[in-house]
C-alpha cells in the first residue's frame, strides 16, 4: 500500500513524529490525576432538612411527605427513599444513568419553591446536595499538646481551620471535638418568678441592646463621614450590665413618690465565659482532643490534595503555640498509593516478562528490542489520551493498561517475523519492510478490531450498564486505545525501526561466539522438536473430530458449573491500612454510656495486643458528613491506624476476625466494620433485605424475625443490622388548645418559650480578638433536670400576663 511506502522512504520525518508524540505523552502523563478507583458520577441527589426538636413522626409528616409528594414527579426519577429522625429529613433521590444532574438539580430546586410555605416555621431551607466521592475524607489529623480539648478547638477554629481550608483543592475542613466557647446567662427559674419576666423579653432587650446601624452620611467641608452606631458588646461586663426592664418600686419613707428601678441581666443571670453542653468527644491514644477531617473538591487529585495539606502542615506547626503540633491519623491515599504501586509493578514486571520470552522465542536482540519499544510508546500515546478524556490513573485504567500489556506485542511480532521471512528469501531491507507490512495490514487490522469490539461496549454504552459502566468504562477506553496505538506502532514505527535504524539482519548473516551459536543452535533444535510434537496433536485432533469436540464440551460444561463454586462479587474485599469499627447503641442513649461502651473496646483492643499508630475514639456523630446539625449521642466510630505494611505483624481482616468475637458480650449494641474513607468501598453491604408495608408495625416485627434467621442460620452474614430504628425516648405536653385560647396563647408562643427553657436560645453574638461567640440564655441545671421544672416554666400572653404551663 501507498501508505507503507510512504512510511519508509521517509524514517526520519515519522520517527520525529512518533518522538513529539511520546515527549508530549510523557509530559502529560505526569499531570495525569491519581486515585483509587474512577470518577464515579452517581445520579444521586439528597435532599436536606432541618427541624431541630421535632421526632422523627413529627418530621416525616411535616417536612418528609410534603417534599416527597413534590419530588416524586421530577423527570427521570428512577427511585425515591427518605429516612426520618430526630431533628432532620433526609431524601435520597436515584435518577437513571446518563441524566444530565445540573438540570436534574435545577427541576428539583424549582419543585421546592413551591412547598416553602408548607413547611414549619422551624424547619430550615431543604438543602439539596449532589451525592459525590469527594465527600469522603481523604485525611484526618490529629490536634495534641498541653492544652484542654476545648482550648484545642478553639485555636483549631482560629489557626489550624482557615489555613487547611486555603490550601489548593481543600474543600473542607471539619474540627471534632473538644466544646465551642459561649457567653451564657444561666437563669435560675425563682429570679424569673420575681421579676415576672420570660427568655423572650431577655432575648428581645439583648438584640436591642446589641446591634450596630448606620445613621447615614455627614458632609463636612470636602469630606463625607459614614455615621455609624457603636451598639455592640465589647466586654462581658457590658452584657452583664444590659439593663432588660424597669420595675416600679413603691413608695417609701426614702422615696415618698415612689421609685424606677432598673433590672440588669446580672440580677437575674449568672453570665461568664463557658461552653456548649457536651454532645461528642474525641480521644486520640487516650487522650482528649481534637480530630480534623479532609474533604477534597470534587474533581481533585485525591493524591496531589493530600500531599499539599501535608507540606503545610510543618508550616502551620511553626505558628502554633510551643507544645501543641498537628499530627497524622489517617491517610486513604497512602492506601491509594500502595495499591497503585502495586498494580503498576505488575505492569512492569509483566513488560520485563514479555521481553524476555521475545529474546527466547526471537532469539535476536535487535527484534527483541524493536518489538519492545512498541509497549512502552503503545502505553505513554495511551496515557495521553486519558490526560485529554479526564481519566485518571486508578486501578481500573492501570489494570486496562496491564491487561493490554500482552497484546501490545502481537501486531508487532506478526510484522517483524513477515519482515524477516522476506529478509531470509534475500529482499533487501526495504522492499522487505514495505513487502511484509504490506501483506499483514489487513490480517493485523481484523484481529485488533475483533479484540476492541470485545472492549468498545463498555465504553460506548456507559449510560446504560449503570454502576458497571463508570466502573469499568476507564478500563475499556485504555485497552481499546493501546490497542489502535499498538496498530499504529506496527504499521509505521516497526518498518522504520527495522529498515533504516535497527537494520534487521537474517540468522545467516550474523557470526555468533562459539558458547553462543550452541546455545542458538540447541534453542533452535528445541523449538524445531515443539513444531513436530505440534503437528503431531494438530494431525490426532483433526482424526478424532467427535472426541475432540466432546472432550472440549465437557470441559466448557465443567467450568460452568464451578462458577457457583468461585463466587462473583464486584469488588474483593482488601487489607487496608485503617479499621474502623460503627458503634451503635439505642437511641436517647447518653453520651457518657456510649463512652463506657468505647471505653470497653478500647481495653480489648489493647488485650488482643492489637499494634497500631493511632488509636482515636470519636464518640457522637453528625449525620450526613456533617451538614444535619443534629448530633447522636447513641454513635461513635473506633478507628485503629495500623503500622506501615512492611511493619505489620497482622493485616485488617484478622484484627476485624479478633474483635468480631467480642460483640456478643455488648447487649443492645450494634457493630459493623467500616471502609476507609468513610465506607465507600463497593462491599460494604453486599446483601440488601427491603421490607415494604403499609403498616409500620409488621414490616417491622418481620424484619426483626428475618434478622433473627439470618443471625442463627448463616453464619457468613457478619453483622446484619435492621435500619429502622426507636425514636428519641419522649415526653409529649398536651395543650389543652381551648385553655390556651382564651389565655391569650398559641401553640407556636407555648413551644419557643419551652425549648428556649430547656434548650437554650441564643440572643446574639460577642465579638472579641477577631473571633465571634453564642450568647444563650439558658435555665440553669437544677431549674431544669426534672419533670416537675416543667410544671414552673411561664409563658406570656399578648397582654403580658405571666401564664403557668401547667395551667
Amino acid at each position: 500500500m501507498a501508505i507503507t511506502t510512504t512510511v519508509v522512504n521517509r524514517p526520519t520525518t515519522f520517527l520525529i513524529i512518533f518522538l513529539l508524540l511520546v515527549a508530549f505523552g510523557v509530559y502529560t502523563s505526569l499531570n495525569l490525576a491519581i486515585d483509587l478507583l474512577p470518577d464515579i458520577n452517581l445520579p444521586i441527589l439528597v435532599v436536606v432538612t432541618s427541624y431541630e426538636g421535632a421526632g422523627p413522626e413529627e418530621v416525616e409528616k411535616a417536612v418528609t411527605r410534603i417534599l416527597e409528594s413534590q419530588l416524586s414527579n421530577v423527570s427521570n426519577l428512577e427511585q425515591i427513599t427518605s429516612t426520618s429522625s430526630e431533628g432532620s429529613s433526609f431524601v435520597l433521590m436515584e435518577f437513571t444513568f446518563g441524566t444530565d444532574m445540573a438540570e436534574a438539580s435545577n427541576d428539583v430546586r424549582d419543585r421546592l419553591e413551591f412547598v416553602k410555605d408548607f413547611m414549619p416555621e422551624d424547619a430550615t431551607t431543604p438543602q439539596i446536595f449532589k451525592f459525590d466521592p469527594s465527600m469522603f475524607p481523604i485525611l484526618r489529623l490529629k490536634v495534641a499538646g498541653n492544652r484542654t480539648p476545648e482550648d484545642l478547638r478553639e485555636l483549631s477554629e482560629n489557626l489550624i481551620q482557615p489555613r487547611l481550608e486555603q490550601i489548593e483543592g481543600v474543600a473542607l475542613a471539619t474540627i471534632n471535638g473538644g466544646r465551642q466557647r459561649i457567653v451564657e446567662a444561666a437563669i435560675p427559674q425563682n429570679r424569673l418568678e420575681a421579676y415576672g419576666l420570660n427568655f423572650s423579653q431577655i432575648r428581645a432587650a439583648l438584640l436591642a441592646n446589641n446591634t450596630q446601624i448606620t445613621a447615614g452620611t455627614l458632609t463636612q467641608g470636602d469630606t463625607n463621614y459614614l455615621v455609624l452606631t457603636s451598639g455592640e458588646f465589647i466586654s462581658i461586663d457590658q452584657i452583664r450590665n444590659t439593663v432588660i426592664t424597669y420595675k416600679y418600686s413603691p413608695p417609701s419613707a426614702r422615696h415618698p413618690a415612689g421609685k424606677t428601678v432598673a433590672v440588669r441581666l446580672r440580677d437575674i443571670a449568672d453570665v461568664g465565659d463557658s461552653y456548649r453542653e457536651r454532645d461528642s468527644s474525641v480521644y486520640i491514644n487516650g487522650e482528649p482532643g481534637v480530630f480534623i477531617t479532609i474533604q477534597k473538591q470534587s474533581g481533585k487529585n485525591s493524591v496531589q490534595v493530600a500531599d499539599r495539606v501535608m507540606e503545610k502542615i510543618p508550616e502551620i506547626n511553626a505558628a502554633l503555640p510551643k507544645g501543641i503540633e498537628i499530627g497524622v491519623v489517617s491517610n486513604s491515599t497512602r492506601f491509594i498509593r500502595s495499591s497503585l504501586q502495586e498494580v503498576s509493578s505488575s505492569a512492569l514486571l509483566g513488560i520485563v516478562l514479555a521481553v524476555l520470552i521475545l529474546l527466547i522465542f526471537l532469539r535476536s536482540i535487535k527484534s527483541t528490542v524493536i518489538i519492545a519499544f512498541s509497549i512502552p510508546i503503545s502505553l505513554v500515546i495511551t496515557l495521553m489520551f486519558m490526560y485529554f478524556f479526564n481519566l485518571t490513573l486508578n486501578m481500573m485504567t492501570l489494570a486496562g493498561l496491564a491487561l493490554g500489556v500482552g497484546m501490545l506485542v502481537d501486531n508487532s511480532i506478526v510484522i517483524l517475523e513477515n519482515i524477516y521471512r522476506y529478509r531470509e528469501k534475500g529482499t533487501k531491507l526495504p522492499a522487505s519492510a514495505i513487502l511484509g507490512t504490506q501483506e499483514m495490514i489487513l490480517a493485523i487490522t481484523a484481529s485488533t478490531l475483533t479484540t476492541i469490539c470485545v472492549f468498545l461496549p463498555l465504553a460506548v454504552f456507559r449510560s446504560q450498564l449503570d454502576i458497571y459502566g463508570e466502573m469499568f468504562s476507564g478500563l475499556a477506553f485504555t485497552v481499546v486505545i493501546s490497542l489502535l496505538s499498538s496498530l499504529v506502532v506496527a504499521l509505521v514505527l516497526v518498518p522504520i525501526l527495522s529498515s533504516k535504524y535497527i537494520r534487521l539482519a537474517t540468522r545467516y548473516e550474523i557470526v555468533l561466539p562459539p558458547l553462543l551459536d550452541r546455545v542458538d543452535k540447541s534453542m533452535g533444535r528445541f523449538f524445531t522438536a515443539f513444531e513436530n510434537g505440534y503437528k503431531r496433536v494438530l494431525r490426532w485432533v483433526l482424526s478424532h473430530r467427535k472426541i475432540s469436540l466432546g472432550l472440549t464440551g465437557l470441559v466448557f460444561l465443567a467450568s460452568l458449573f464451578i462458577i457457583p463454586i468461585v463466587g462473583v462479587e464486584l469488588m474483593p474485599a482488601q487489607e487496608e491500612d485503617t479499621v474502623n469499627i460503627n458503634i451503635e447503641l439505642p437511641i436517647g442513649t447518653a453520651l457518657d454510656v456510649t463512652e463506657g461502651v468505647v471505653f470497653r473496646m478500647e481495653e480489648l483492643i489493647k488485650q488482643e495486643q492489637i499494634p497500631y499508630e493511632d488509636l482515636v475514639l470519636l464518640v457522637g456523630q453528625r449525620g450526613m458528613f456533617g451538614f444535619v446539625s443534629t448530633t447522636s449521642t447513641n454513635k461513635a466510630v473506633v478507628t485503629i491506624n495500623l503500622p506501615p505494611a512492611d511493619k505489620r505483624s497482622i493485616g485488617s481482616i484478622e484484627v476485624q476476625e479478633r474483635l468480631r468475637k467480642y460483640f456478643n458480650d455488648f447487649p443492645d449494641t450494634k457493630f459493623t466494620f467500616g471502609r476507609e474513607g468513610g465506607g465507600g468501598g463497593f462491599n460494604t453491604n453486599p446483601v440488601v433485605i427491603t421490607f415494604k408495608s403499609e403498616d409500620l408495625g409488621l414490616a417491622k416485627s418481620t424484619a426483626l424475625e428475618v434478622l433473627d434467621l439470618l443471625k442463627g442460620s448463616v453464619p457468613e452474614a457478619t453483622e446484619p443490622t435492621l435500619n429502622l430504628q426507636e425514636g428519641l425516648p419522649q415526653l409529649e405536653l398536651i395543650i389543652n388548645r381551648e385553655k390556651a385560647a382564651a389565655l391569650g396563647l398559641n401553640m407556636a408562643t407555648i413551644g419557643q418559650e419551652l425549648r428556649a427553657n430547656i434548650d437554650g436560645i441564643t440572643a446574639g453574638k460577642y465579638r472579641t480578638g477577631g473571633s465571634e461567640y453564642d450568647i444563650v440564655l439558658i435555665l440553669d441545671k437544677q431549674s431544669r433536670n426534672q419533670l416537675p421544672d416543667l410544671d414552673k416554666i411561664f409563658v406570656v400572653n399578648y397582654a403580658g400576663q405571666r401564664i403557668a404551663v401547667s395551667s
